[in-house]
């Protein structure tokens, strides 16, 4: 017996939401990457390494901590994550970030993190094409935000 039109509409929904938030999560992971790579790679500058490791994807919310525990903890959210879950986020809670990404290190260049999530948008045009995040978008937010939350507040389904 062929399945009901309701049934069918719902099973095209399911199968978008898991491709969009599949395209989230991979963003959010893609971006994280760069931002943690070596200065030299063109990630975080590097003096104690506290900066680098404050990097946490988290979802809902943005991450209040620093630490690799912290890191961990969000990656395994962003693992689960579904788009009912709400916006997906890239925070840095080091209370110099900000002055590291206007050039007070000579390891990287000012606005590196904005260049870090080019790269990581880049990468996701490349593997997803025209269902990737719109560059431009991102750019946006991360303009207005600075460093505050490279990823923050992506929501395919619109609204705030």
């Amino acid at each position: 017996m062929p399945a009901s039109k309701g049934g069918q509409a719902k099973s095209i929904g399911d199968q978008l939401r898991n491709a969009v938030a599949g395209i989230v999560k991979a963003t959010v992971l893609e971006i994280d990457s760069e931002l943690r790579k070596s200065p030299e790679e063109g990630g975080t500058p590097v003096a104690t390494g506290f900066a680098r490791a404050a990097w946490v994807p988290s979802i809902t919310a943005p991450a209040t901590g620093t630490g690799e525990g912290d890191h961990e903890a969000g990656v395994a959210a962003l693992v689960s994550y579904k788009l009912e879950d709400g916006p997906a986020y890239e925070t840095n809670n080091a209370a110099y970030i900000q002055f590291l990404n206007a050039g007070s290190s000579k390891q990287a260049p000012a606005l590196f993190i904005e260049a870090a999530v080019d790269r990581a948008l880049a990468t996701m045009q490349t593997r997803y094409g025209s269902r990737a995040i719109s560059l431009d978008q991102f750019r946006g937010e991360v303009g207005g935000a600075m460093a505050a939350n490279v990823a923050s507040a992506y929501n395919p389904l619109g609204g705030d």
